[in-house]
């Protein structure tokens, strides 16, 4: 039992080794598995029947258990062959006792087969690389019947032993390895039983056996908690374990595959859920038969593309494969290898920067709409901004603009030179008289010494807008101290506390301090007017996230919630955006989505005033995903051990360096620099070996006085292989008014979209 156990784990590592590799299909372009069956005819263009795709939901197991909720059939072999009806609701498939051959009994071989190539060169350069980095026997043979050449890999007499042998395959970057095993003439071959719930004997004897739903749509099959449309088989495999398949047609496979590669919950756009479809029908359209040589064609990871079956399936996503049914992308008449990948980055690579061969459609393009589609995503102001050029008063703006909304009296143009005048008693008056209105917070206490000095306007400000409840009251003089800093002693004691309170909630800037015993400028007197009003609740700014806007209306989603809500932009509106920190105003400002903002409407539901800070993650399509941008950073013994996992043993590690980069920037060959040597990585091993989320990447190497490495910083962007189609960027796409059709012709170059069956 332990060492079934232990074959089941190495094998679901082995498993989550292959899946890890990207988010979304992995298929290096050149590179043909042995078998490959070719899934549509060569030169077609349309008029094939929708074809059946096999899907491996398990590849190494020692029992299989079919359930039901209704009745199904289950039948040696084929469909077609004798059916015998199920009713339990629940069969189980095992091997039977005694049939199963002794591993390392010296009746069997294990080896692994690698890839199998058109061309002897390719096949000859993969055993010299494979020869480098795997220990065991390399050989290579010809496949007569499929035209190629196989390389393999070890002659082992255990299975474990050829599970640790392909998973150094997988690290030397050979994707797409099976084990074989080879059995003795006339040794014996297990077989199959097939027994229902409860003990009672189905089948004997059997080599596959076939399960199907009799009322699919109401009950369909179950399988290790998930539901299937379609069949399942159960067969024996290579290594003397049990396969189970799920044969589905092709656009029943989809239902249960694009909500899981492209989620409606959280991209709720057709458009980009029919491009995910169309590329999802192309990907299995051509990479059909990939492991035919197993008896299946795909699996249902990320290795291939993710598939849940029928218990994942969408209202949304359905509808996008029933409305582009047969629809595929091709090239020249020849579908497409629809490579797709979860987050770009900002702009995908061309293929051969990641999987070594070219192809004329797979080549790096900006996850972005082209300039003319975001045409019309300015909200223009008339408010002109040339006043506010001084760099002396373009940080008052902001404040000028938050107390003209409320109804202060102000000069609608006002210059530099009036804002470092000295506010006069008249102005000063009727600022606060203004502010007390607003804030009806009733009399306070009466301030001492002139408004017209900081250390007279500020409690006077805090009396007309707190009244007798003042937060400066809880302010002792230590804190006031303390807060004001060596600045305390310009001021009297008993005006400290106001003052501090104002530094405490980042009201009153240092600057201001430096004017005590001074008259009071109109640009302090208005900034900390404005500023402390803000801070009591007046205006009562609108936040949330935008939308984009539409040229009609702006969109507001509030708060952490998902209410929206929509207003008008008045013409004469108030605009800001931030830079570094500070809002500044502007004459228009582009509102692509997901940026933040805060706005005041007046009665009408008009926007008079709207500040808006842009979109962390950048503008292009790609922005939304949470690894649109990330950092990691590995101390040097972690960097050693996650590369020895990788097979690269260089000692204590020195440096990196980027040798190359692709179309996109991502880098391309890396060297490792170790004490012991040197090592190169290229193409999609990087980030495998480095264990980080993609290529596209700097690296900020840490180092001590001494120089030594303490440290290695990865600043990257995306998720995924990089290659061909953005998931969330055609989401993005498709929010800022692309097609399906318009979003696959931007990703995949010179391609066409063709029916091929109806």
């Amino acid at each position: 039992m332990l060492r079934v156990f232990c074959r089941q784990v190495a094998w679901l590592a082995l498993v989550a080794l292959l899946g890890a590799y990207l988010s979304g299909p992995l298929s290096a372009p050149g590179q043909v598995t042995r078998p490959r069956r070719v899934g549509i005819p060569a030169g077609s263009a349309a008029g094939i029947a929708e074809p059946e795709i096999r899907i491996a939901l398990t590849t190494n197991a020692d029992f299989a258990t079919v359930t039901c909720e209704g009745p199904m059939a289950c039948s040696a072999g084929e469909p077609s062959d004798d059916v015998l009806p199920i009713t339990a609701g629940k069969a189980t498939v095992q091997l039977e006792v005694g049939s199963r051959l002794a591993p390392g009994s010296g009746s069997e071989r294990y080896r692994v087969e690698v890839a199998s190539f058109r061309s002897r060169e390719a096949a000859t350069a993969a055993v010299v690389r494979l020869r480098e980095q795997v220990a065991g026997p390399v050989t290579t043979r010809y496949d007569a019947r499929e035209q190629a050449y196989v390389v393999v890999v070890g002659d082992c007499a255990a299975p474990e032993d050829a599970e640790a042998l392909m998973v150094s395959v997988v690290n030397a970057g050979f994707r797409r390895p099976v084990i074989t095993r080879d059995a003795a003439p006339g040794a014996s071959l297990p077989r199959l039983g097939v027994t229902a719930e409860g003990g009672s004997s189905l089948l004997r004897g059997a080599q596959r056996c076939t399960f199907t739903a009799l009322e699919e749509e109401r009950a369909p099959l179950r399988f290790s908690g998930q539901s299937y449309r379609g069949r399942i088989e159960v067969f024996l495999n290579r290594r003397g374990r049990l396969t189970v398949v799920n044969v589905v047609p092709l656009e029943a496979y989809l239902r249960g595959v694009v909500p899981n590669e492209l989620s409606p919950a959280v991209f709720s756009n057709l458009e980009a859920l029919k491009a995910q479809a169309i590329a999802a029908r192309t990907y299995a359209l051509k990479n059909r038969g990939k492991y035919a040589a197993e008896g299946y064609d795909l699996l249902p990871t990320a290795a291939s593309q993710v598939y849940r079956g029928q218990g994942s399936e969408h209202p949304l996503s359905d509808r996008a494969v029933l409305e582009t049914r047969g629809i595929v992308a091709t090239y020249h008449g020849e579908p497409i290898d629809a490579l797709y990948t979860s987050t770009s980055g900002g702009r995908t690579e061309s293929s051969e920067y990641v999987f070594g061969a070219p192809q004329p459609y797979l080549k790096s393009v900006l996850v972005a709409p082209v300039p003319q589609v975001r045409a019309g995503r300015w909200i223009v102001s008339s408010q002109s901004v040339e006043h506010w050029q001084d760099p002396e008063v373009r940080l008052l703006a902001r404040d000028w603009a938050l107390l003209r909304v409320l109804g202060f009296t102000l000069p609608e143009r006002p210059g530099a030179a009036y804002f470092t005048s000295p506010a006069t008693a008249r102005e000063v008056t009727l600022w606060l008289n203004r502010a007390a209105r607003l804030a009806t917070a009733g009399p306070g206490e009466r301030p001492t010494g002139t408004v017209l000095r900081l250390e007279g306007f500020v409690p006077a400000l805090l009396a007309a807008l707190y009244g007798a409840e003042s937060p400066a009251r809880l302010v002792t003089p230590e804190d006031a101290r303390y807060w004001l800093g060596t600045e305390a002693e310009r001021f009297p004691p008993e005006v400290r506390p106001a003052l501090a309170y104002l530094v405490r909630e980042d009201i009153l800037r240092p600057t201001a301090l430096l004017n005590a015993g001074r008259p009071l400028t109109r640009g302090v007197a208005l900034g900390l007017l404005a500023r402390t009003l803000l801070a009591r609740g007046i205006p009562a700014l609108q936040s949330g996230t935008a939308r984009p806007y539409d040229g009609t209306a702006l969109t507001v989603r509030l708060g952490k919630g998902k209410d929206e809500q929509r207003w008008t932009v008045a013409p004469d509106a108030y605009l800001f955006r931030t830079f570094g920190g500070e809002c500044l105003p502007v004459e228009r400002v582009e509102i692509i989505g997901g940026e933040t903002v805060r706005l005041y409407a007046d009665q009408d539901g008009r926007v008079r005033y709207l500040e808006v800070s842009p979109v962390r993650n950048g503008a292009t399509g790609d922005r939304t995903s949470p690894f649109s941008w990330w950092e990691v950073r590995l101390s040097p013994a972690e960097l050693q051990a996650q590369l020895s996992k990788a097979g690269v043993n260089v000692g204590d590690i020195r440096e990196l360096k980027p040798l190359a980069r692709g179309d996109s920037g991502r880098v391309a060959r890396l060297q490792v620099v170790g004490a012991a040597g040197t090592s190169t990585l290229t193409g999609l091993r990087i980030r495998s070996a480095l264990g980080i989320r993609e290529n596209l990447f700097v690296i900020l190497h840490e180092r001590d006085a001494a120089g030594r490495l303490t440290g290695v910083r990865f600043i990257g962007r995306g998720w995924g292989h990089g290659v061909g189609m953005c998931q969330v960027g055609a989401y993005g796409l498709a929010v800022e008014g692309y097609t399906h059709e318009q979003i696959l012709k931007h990703f995949y170059t010179g391609i066409a979209l063709t029916r091929l069956y109806p």
